[in-house]
């Protein structure tokens, strides 16, 4: 394999960002509290009537003032941040952590995502209810390319989206469980082999 092609897995170009090594880990929500969160997330077409499903058990871990789910979504103007083909995300409310921020209407105070916690708590498998764009980030997923969400910044309103580690190694090791829902167990293996050998 000659270095200066792109890295092909299943049908899917991986972005070079993915395949540098550093002393990186994961972020900490003590430390940024969901910052991640604080704008949404755009929804595959089936996501929004999965979730509408799970209303009731959602709304018991969520304030009683998101309790009404026809305001838990909303088409948006498209814009550059917009997957192709979709025009539904999840609303934003005020964030009581961060003053004078918004986040994700499924973010509780605790700072887990109530999508994610009932998903837990009914054994839905990874990502059950959690949207595909909020289960893969830091990755970005678009075009036929997986690759760094390149928008956000190290720090990130006083919290590291990536800390320092004390071991180095590449980021699709660190973002494994990421990679996973995009190329699968048998595409990530592959990933592993082929980025080894470029």
């Amino acid at each position: 394999m000659h270095n200066d092609q792109p890295l092909m897995i299943q049908g899917i170009r991986i972005d070079s960002s993915l395949l540098k090594r550093g002393a990186i880990a994961r972020c900490e929500l003590v430390e940024c509290l969901a910052a991640c969160c604080t704008g949404g997330v755009w929804l595959e077409p089936e996501e929004m009537p999965r979730i509408l499903e799970w209303a009731e058990t959602i709304k018991r871990h969520i304030p009683p003032e998101r309790h009404d789910e026809s305001t838990w979504f909303s088409a948006g103007e498209p814009d550059e941040n917009m997957p192709r083909g979709h025009e539904v995300g999840t609303t934003t409310v005020d964030d009581p952590m961060r003053p004078g921020q918004t986040c994700c209407v499924f973010l509780r105070s605790d700072r887990k995502c109530a999508l994610q916690v009932v998903s837990e708590e009914h054994h839905l498998g990874w990502p059950g209810l959690k949207p595909f764009y909020c289960a893969i980030y830091p990755l970005y997923f678009e075009d036929g390319v997986l690759s760094m969400d390149q928008d956000t910044p190290l720090d990130f309103e006083g919290g590291g989206c990536q800390r320092v580690a004390p071991e180095i190694r590449p980021l699709y090791r660190t973002y494994r469980e990421e990679a996973i829902l995009i190329l699968g167990e048998d595409g990530y293996q592959e990933l592993c082999k082929r980025a080894e050998e470029k």
